[in-house]
């Protein structure tokens, strides 16, 4: 039982130790330094900002072409002629479906 005493008064006493040197510790708050390191990569799958290693080896390879606006607008060119054609026939479908509807219904 003298044991578990003596191990009380030495946590008691340790106690009062700290809350001594707490108390003349002036209040000191450490300033944060950001050294740029990553500590967990946030490029997690299921979130919006996801970007598989893949996509974004193929932006880097393709913000490298330095193309001109000559070849910009003639691939923009391009793939608006590719997809017109696919848009328009969708567009003329819902209006013909519309149309029967508004038939059908009068």
């Amino acid at each position: 039982m003298s044991n578990f005493k003596e191990a009380d008064q030495i946590v008691q006493r340790n106690k009062v130790e700290d809350e001594a040197e707490a108390k003349k510790a002036p209040n000191k708050k450490n300033e944060f330094v950001d050294d740029g390191r990553s500590i967990a990569d946030m490029n997690i799958e299921g979130f919006s900002w996801y970007t598989p290693n893949k996509y974004s080896t193929e932006r880097k390879n393709l913000s490298d072409l330095k193309l001109t606006r000559k070849e910009r607008m003639a691939m923009i060119f391009g793939a608006l002629q590719a997809i017109l054609p696919v848009a328009i026939i969708m567009i003329l479908l819902l209006f013909g479906v519309f149309l029967l509807i508004s038939f059908w219904l009068s």
